[in-house]
Formats: C-alpha cells, structure tokens, sequence
C-alpha cells in the first residue's frame, strides 16, 4: 500500500528457551495504515502479545523486514529504535501499564516530557487529556488506587497524551466490565482519527463496531485479514513534531521514581547512610592507624613531659612573649589550655607519699660509736609535672587563687582548704636523680579541671630564668628571718667564705646595670646545690618577670596536632609536638600489630563496598519494572542510566549529610557531657582526625563505591530492558526522518 505507514515484509520472531526454538511470528507480511483501528485477534500464545511489541519496536526481530513510512528497520541501531519508541509508538500495555506509584497527573506529564515537551506544556496537555477522559478530578490520586476502569482510562489518556502515529493498544478491555469497555473503544476510536490504531483483543465482539479491519493470527501466521469498514475518513494531521529536548530528563525520571516510592527511598536513604558510617569508621580508622606515633616508644631526653596534647611553641626571632602573643595563641581553634611558663612543663613534682615517693630513715656513723640519724626521698613517679595556675574565669570551685609561691590549687573537694602538703620538685634535665627542691604548700583553693596541683606563677618565672640558664633557682621564703634576705646550703657551696657568709654576685633585673652581692648563710631542706631561698622583696630584683621565650599550647585531642602546628607556624612562630618529636624508636611488636589493623581495615573497606553494591543490586531490582514501562513510554536508555546514577547521587549526598549529623548529635550534643565508652572515644577520636580535606576524601570514596555500583546497574538495566542498546546499524535515524516528511 502506497499510504502505508508500517508494513511488515516475511518477518518472523523466534524465542530460544535451553535447545527450543518457539515461534512467535512466522512469515508475516502485513501492512497497516494511518486512520485505521485494526483489531488483532487470535487464540492465547497465537502470536497477538508478540506481534504488538514487535510493531513497538520493544522485541527485535529475527528475519524479514519492518518498514516505518516506507524505510527498512532491519538496519537501526539501539539509538535509532530508542527514537522509534519515543516518537513514533505510544503503547497501551497488557495490565495497565501506568506507573503505580505516580499519581494521575505525573503519568500523563511523564509521557509528556520523555518526548521533550517543556513542563508548563506538558502540564497544560495533560489536563486537557485527562478531562475528555473524565479523570481531572482525580489529577492528584496515585494510579495504583484507581478503579480497573480507571486506570485504562489512564492508560488510554497517557498514550493520546503522546503525538506518535501509531498507538497500539494490547488487550486493553480484558480486565473491565462492559460500560467502561465500551468507554475505552470510543476512545480508541477517536483516536484512529488521527494515527493509526491497533488494538490486540480476545473479545473481537466487544470491539467489532468500532474496528475498520480485522486480522486474526494462529500459530504466529495471519490466518484472517478482512475489512470491517469500507469507509474511512482520511485521517486528520497530527500535531507538528517539535524538536526534542532532552536535557535534564534524567533527573526528572530520578524525581518521577524517588517520589512514587516513599518506602523504598527510606530503604535506600538507609542504607547509603549506614554504608557513610561504614565507609567512615573504616577509612577514618585507616587515616588514624597511618600515623605510627604510638607504636614507638618515647624517648624523654629533649622533653621531659610527653604529654601527647602539647605544643611547645617558640617566636621565630626568639624574643621573649608578649601577653598579645598570648592571647593570640589562647584563641587558636582546638586549643583549650596555655600554660605562659613553657619550661615549668618538663620539671615533675612529687606531693603523695607511697604513691609518688617513700621517705626512708637510717643512721649515718660520722665517729667512734657516733651516729646521726638520717632521712632519704626515693621517687617513685615523675609523672606529675608542673604548672601554674590558667588563667580562666570560673576555674575554682571554692576558695581563692594562689597569692605566693608557696600557695597552691588542688583539684578535689571543699575539704582540702588550708590544708598543708609536702612538695617535692625535681628538674631531672638538669639536677641528679635524688635532687629536689622541698617546699611546703598550702592550698588555698580547688577545681574541678585537668588533675592534682596548680602552682602561683612567680613559681613559673623562677623556673623559667633557672632553666633558660640565667641565674640560680630563686624562691622566695615568707617563714624565716633571713639578715639580708638570702638562705641557702651553704656547705660544698665552692664560693669565698668570710666569716660564716658565702658571697655571691647576681645580676638585677630591675637594673642591670647595678648588680646584686648576695651575703648567703643558713641551710634549707632541699638537695639541690643551684637552689636559693630568698626574701620577697629581693625575688623580684632577682626574677624576671617575662614568661619567656618558650610556651605550650594544650589542644583538644592528638589529632588537631597537625591543623594546631600548621596555625601556629603562620603566626610567625615555631612550634613542635614533644610527644611526636620523643617518639623516635619503632616498636617492632607494635608495628606489627599496627600492619595487621590496617589490612584488617582495608579488607573490611572492600568488604562493605562489595556489601553496598549487592544490597544496592536487590533493591534497584525493583524499579526494573518501572523502567520497562517507561522504555514502552519512550524513556530511552541512556536517559534510563542516567536517572539511576542520579538516584545514588541523590541517596549517596543525603546518606552523608545525614551520617555526618547524626553522628555530630551522638557524639557532642545528646550524650552527657561525661559518657563513657570505647565506642564513644574511637568515634569522637576519628571525627577529630577528620580535616576538610579528609572529609572529602571519604566523601569522594563513598560517593565513589555508590556510583562504581551505579554503573554495575546500569549494565544489569540496559541487558534487562533494553534489548535494542547494544545494536548497531548502518541507516541513521535523521535519514528515516527525512523519507518520513516527504
């Protein structure tokens, strides 16, 4: 037939099951016409299903020729047939085939825009459709809560919603009574108007008055081709095809599937979120295990205190700090301590007997039958260091601060006030082992922060001056009545002795330029030979009163270590980890143990990606029917992909933004401020670890591992759906369009 639009030349479609052949459709030549609603009948399996989705252009087939507007189809590649399907065939499928999940207005709208109509334009068709099929009224319902009737109303309005010339309509009035049979042929009808009609039926007699022709199939072969109706009007134009636009449709379909599937898109939030926590506990633990600090052990020759939260900080030029330098320092993000007198940092002290120290007694001969009883310090700690008392609001919790050396802060209860402890100061790094200083203090106040004592800060300046090497360790002594303000041991001292005095030139602080003449006398309890007691008045003359050249920041956590160094040496200034700078020797068991962790680690890693990409498998399995209704619709395939990716796009973002608060909240804000826990602290401790720049990188590795599994689906849904994708042919869609228009 010249008016032809789709002609069917020897064609034959075969399904291969295990060693069978079946055949679907065996020899046919057909051809069919615009304006004419052809009805199909024939017996179940005699070919009707096979030869509807043939002519759709959803099943290939094997042998003979499809002609569409005169040219062959045997050569289309899978874009070419995409394009038959969205612009040429709209298909009515068996069982409805509307998206359950969408509602009246979306099914509609989504034909609409697969074929490139913009949104305002589609909006404004579809309810035009939906009111001649008398279902506006219920634009807002989800199909899958239509009546039978209903939904192939639906189905019918979706397929007119489409400007193609064909409609194919298989077995639409199988599951509906008779009234709403007969509305469906009237609609039917009045589209073969316009494009050509072929309706796949059982129940021919239904159908009869409304059918021009009538083919009937057996065994796949046309048995039967007869009119019905002689008459037939010509047919009207169709609307004028416009160019397709298909830009962004991929994340329309995204949008489409993500909002008929509220429960499922939980499912999957779900799951992407716990595969964020997984990926982040496990790569965060990989990141922490990479730095191999504790696996070696500490070596206290350069710095005595290796505590692992400090920061010994030094000005570039190597002047003293100025208390702007200070406060500078004290608002750096994550550091929560200073202390102003670095060095006091590296001197231990001792106040708890049997605990920290044991003083023992024994007698000394010093003569025949002569003997003097003698006391000994033996330390048993120095993990106890010094510092002086923060300078912070609402730091006591009773009592006063310190107002002299010899006045201290402890940290316990009310009942510690006033109350005298021995003290025992020992500067390993420059005096010997069984050196101290000996002091007796009172505490004057108490707090509930960081452990045991806090010391008066002219306590820090005395050490600081001594251990800068300018100058003695001067303390000053508020008890003893001292004829020119100076006390020592004066025994082995190695200075001229006149009379019973021992002289000793100092420098003044106040005034340089005028030094002081110390006349020493007297003993003091301590053992230290560079230890002076002195008068308050002359400690002032005697110690500077700068902090120095050296200080220590204490940060939150080990992990700020490399951000606090980093700001720190933008500030002009140097700085060191004590702890990381002491850990120089490899502990050779605990290297090893640190390897097995971070394979233990890494094989987890894969292990959960794997995990992620299965689960991710079975529930994408089920929008694979969505999809093939939509590819009957016209969703092309790499439209088809692309939406999926945008789905794990979209699930992957959310799951971290939600893994992200989700763990902020537990960790920092709904916990009690005093939780405990080996889950709590691994958790805080890697979300310490986390930088920016890491962030993104476990960011970039879950987004990675859900869009590495994205392209697994996407392969499963283009062999599933798509039979056509993966052909290849050597007539060009543009050709075809051309013999079309002529």
């Amino acid at each position: 037939m010249e008016d032809s639009l789709i002609m069917l030349k020897g064609l034959s479609k075969f399904y291969t099951g295990g060693q069978n052949i079946v055949v679907g459709l065996n020899d046919i030549s057909v051809s069919f016409a615009r304006g004419e609603l052809v009805a199909v009948t024939g017996e179940s399996g005699s070919g009707k299903s096979t030869l509807a989705h043939v002519l759709g252009g959803i099943l290939p087939y094997e042998s003979g020729e499809l002609y569409f507007q005169g040219a062959p189809t045997s050569h289309y590649d899978g874009a070419a047939w995409e394009r038959y399907r969205r612009d040429c065939v709209s298909f009515i499928a068996q069982g409805y085939g509307i998206l359950p999940g969408s509602t009246v207005l979306a099914n509609v709208v989504s034909a609409l825009r697969l074929t490139g109509v913009n949104k305002k334009e589609a909006h404004r068709k579809a309810e035009t459709i939906l009111k001649e099929v008398e279902l506006w009224e219920l634009r807002r319902r989800r199909a899958a809560r239509l009546s039978s009737g209903q939904k192939q109303r639906l189905s019918i309005a979706r397929a007119l919603a489409k400007p193609a010339p064909v409609l194919i309509a298989d077995e639409p009035t199988g599951n509906l009574d008779a009234e709403n049979t007969e509305k469906v042929l009237r609609l039917l009808e009045e589209a073969s108007r316009e494009r050509l009609v072929i309706l796949i039926t059982h129940d021919y007699e239904a159908a009869e008055k409304y059918v021009t022709r009538r083919i009937h199939l057996q065994d796949g072969r046309i048995t039967m081709d007869a009119p019905v109706r002689s008459e037939r009007p010509e047919p009207r134009p169709l609307p004028e095809k416009k160019a397709v636009r298909t830009r962004g449709l991929g994340a329309y379909v995204a949008g489409l599937q993500l909002k008929a599937r509220p429960v499922w898109c939980l499912t999957a939030l779900l799951l992407m979120t716990l595969s964020a926590f997984g990926i982040f506990a496990f790569l965060g633990s990989f990141i922490k295990t990479l730095d191999d600090t504790d696996t070696r052990v500490y070596d206290n020759s350069a710095f005595r205190n290796g505590d692992s939260c400090r920061i010994a900080v030094v000005r570039a030029d190597g002047e003293d700090f100025t208390p702007e330098d200070l406060e500078a320092l004290r608002q750096l993000d994550h550091v929560k301590g200073l202390e102003p007198y670095g060095y006091i940092l590296d001197v231990a002290y001792a106040y708890k007997e049997h605990e920290d120290y044991e003083v023992s007694f024994g007698l000394k001969k010093i003569g025949e039958d002569l003997y003097i009883q003698t006391r000994e310090v033996v330390f048993t700690s120095t993990e106890r260091f010094m510092k002086t008392v923060p300078r912070e609001e609402n730091f006591l919790t009773a009592g006063r601060l310190p107002e002299t050396p010899l006045e201290v802060v402890a940290v316990g209860g009310e009942e510690l006030l006033e109350t005298t402890i021995p003290v025992y100061i020992q500067n390993r790094k420059n005096w010997g082992v069984s050196d101290y200083v000996y002091i007796e203090a009172t505490i004057v106040g108490v707090t509930d922060q960081g452990e045991d004592l806090y010391f008066h800060e002219d306590m820090g300046r005395a050490l600081t001056q001594y251990m800068r090497g300018r100058g003695w360790f001067f303390l000053p002594n508020y008890e003893k009545n001292l004829e020119d303000g100076y006390l020592c041991e004066a025994e082995n001292a190695g200075y001229m002795q006149e009379k019973d005095y021992i002289w000793l030139t100092v420098s003044n602080k106040q005034d340089p330029s005028n030094p002081l003449y110390l006349r020493l006398k007297g003993a003091h309890e301590s053992t230290c030979q560079q230890y002076l007691e002195v008068s308050p008045e002359y400690f002032e003359k005697l110690v500077e009163t700068t902090t120095g050249d050296q200080i220590s920041l204490f940060i939150e956590d080990y992990a700020y270590t490399d951000r606090v160094l980093k700001t720190v040496k933008n500030m002009d200034c140097l700085a060191v980890s004590p702890y990381r700078e002491g850990a120089v020797e490899q502990d050779s068991e605990l290297a090893a143990q640190r390897v097995r962790t971070l394979l233990i680690i890494a094989g987890a890693l894969v292990a959960l990606i794997v995990l992620q990409a299965l689960v991710l498998r079975a529930l994408f399995g089920m929008e694979m029917e969505s999809y093939r209704l939509m590819n009957n619709m016209g969703l092309t395939c790499r439209t088809a992909q692309s939406s999926m990716l945008w789905q794990l796009l979209i699930f992957a973002v959310a799951g971290q933004l939600l893994c992200l608060g989700l763990t902020w909240l537990g960790l920092w804000k709904l916990l009690p401020a005093d939780s405990s826990g080996a889950l709590l602290t691994t958790g805080q401790e890697l979300i310490r670890y986390m930088t920016a720049p890491r962030l993104l990188l476990l960011s970039a590795v879950h987004l990675g591992a859900a869009l590495g599994a994205g392209l697994w689906l996407t392969s499963v849904l283009q062999r599933k759906i798509y039979p056509f994708a993966g052909r290849t042919g050597d007539l060009k869609w543009e050709a075809l369009d051309k013999e079309g228009q002529r």
